[in-house]
């Protein structure tokens, strides 16, 4: 009897050590797992001339090539993309450009979310971040990388 409670416990403590994920093949204590994949949200501008005005787009493409545009407002000028100076604190740009001024429009990532702010131009003066209003806000999930289309 003795012998027999004996094997059961030593059969019991090799089931266990097999169910044990440091014994697994590939397992272990340094194991970290599956990979998650990267995030990642890359922002590019739409421009649709409409007159002497710009329809301006704001676009989100995700890393599974799913693209969302949000419309962002109607300027007046000609409107390219461009890089804001680096006081803007802004990833990326619309400047649309009049004869006596226009506007710039600043893509900001702020936390969850892309903030869009628009500011009149005035030749000969320094522009103010502080002058800048929000037109649009797009959410972005937490942790996602945010990048600029080339």
């Amino acid at each position: 009897m003795t012998r027999l409670a004996i094997a059961s416990l030593v059969c019991a403590a090799c089931v266990l050590c097999a169910a044990c994920p440091a014994t697994k093949k590939g397992g272990g204590s340094g194991s970290a797992g599956p990979a998650i994949p990267a995030k990642k949200l890359v922002l590019s501008w739409g421009i649709s001339p409409v007159g002497e005005l710009a329809d301006v787009f704001l676009a989100t493409t995700d890393e599974t090539g799913k693209q969302v545009s949000h419309q962002v407002g109607r300027y007046k000028g000609k409107c390219e993309r461009f890089t804001p100076a680096k006081e803007m604190n802004a990833l990326t740009g619309v400047a649309c450009v009049t004869s006596g001024g226009g506007t710039e429009l600043h893509a900001m990532h702020r936390g969850d979310e892309i903030v869009v702010v628009v500011m009149g131009t005035n030749p000969g003066v320094a522009p103010d971040p502080m002058a800048r209003e929000a037109v649009t806000r797009v959410q972005v999930p937490a942790g996602v990388a945010v990048e600029v289309a080339p």
